[in-house]
């Protein structure tokens, strides 16, 4: 934050977020738009969306369960006599992904998530062929963005991968917080509008990873050794990448600067190879 004065602290009052209840979902594509070279974004109808819990964090996600392969049958898991959660008998395990939920939106039951298109994988191939009308299993909602009480100034890191989060991040901060955020992305092209309603000092990083389709690798363990003092008072420091990047980076402001490892949220958004 190179000694900027903090604006407002985060109070005991402030709510915290509700306890995760995991609960299955099927989820149907309404629309999907391109938003950038890397990025779709893609609105879901979620069946008995009434039961939905959101979890009142803003980088909050879900897991999105695709089928295994093209003869397989999407399958979620059912409660059982006992109240426990199993699969159904007979059914194949379904793999899944987590995506941040860029918006929710509890009125009509529809969840907005931005699916970014890594080289390869299992969501990457079928992202890019899905259509409207195509069927993918959710569960409930987690997060991991939680100020700690009294915090005075956030510090995020990040990729194209996470840039959906920080955007809510952005828009749900509140009003007059001092945040200074990073964003790695592959091209100019990959740069999006931000709404925010907080002080927010944001540098766009152009660059590439080997992993998201260029030819470089990410440069995010350096993007973080850049940022070499923080300001006075309690921080919060979220990054969020590659899991060997986001690790990294976490003992940089851990081992380098000194932050407190209660204050900083290191998320692994997705894994190289």
């Amino acid at each position: 934050m190179n000694g900027r004065v903090a604006i407002r602290k985060r109070t005991e009052t402030e709510s915290d977020p509700v306890p995760y209840v995991y609960d299955c979902f099927w989820a149907d594509v309404v629309s999907l738009q391109k938003i950038s070279p890397l990025m779709t974004r893609f609105i879901f109808k979620i069946d008995e969306g009434n039961r939905f819990v959101p979890s009142r964090c803003p980088d909050e996600w879900v897991r999105l369960f695709f089928k295994p392969n093209a003869e397989t049958r999407l399958s979620l898991q059912v409660r059982d006599e006992s109240r426990k959660w199993r699969r159904p008998k007979g059914a194949e395990p379904c793999p899944d992904r987590p995506y941040t939920v860029r918006r929710w939106d509890g009125s009509r039951h529809e969840m907005t998530i931005d699916i970014v298109a890594h080289a390869s994988g299992l969501a990457t191939e079928w992202a890019k062929s899905a259509r409207p009308g195509d069927r993918v299993g959710v569960c409930n909602l987690v997060g991991r963005f939680r100020l700690p009480k009294q915090t005075e100034w956030v510090v995020i890191v990040t990729d194209v991968a996470g840039l959906p989060a920080l955007a809510r991040v952005a828009e749900e901060l509140p009003p007059g917080f001092a945040a200074r955020a990073h964003i790695e992305i592959s091209s100019e092209a990959d740069r999006q509008p931000l709404r925010k309603q907080t002080e927010l000092d944001l540098t766009w990083h152009v660059g590439s990873t080997k992993t998201l389709g260029g030819k470089g690798r990410s440069r995010l363990t350096t993007i973080a050794a850049g940022i070499t003092t923080l300001s006075a008072g309690n921080g919060y420091i979220h990054t969020a990448s590659e899991a060997r990047m986001v690790s990294r980076s976490r003992k940089h402001f851990r081992d380098v600067l000194g932050s407190d490892k209660n204050r900083i949220e290191a998320t692994g958004c997705w894994i190289e190879g």
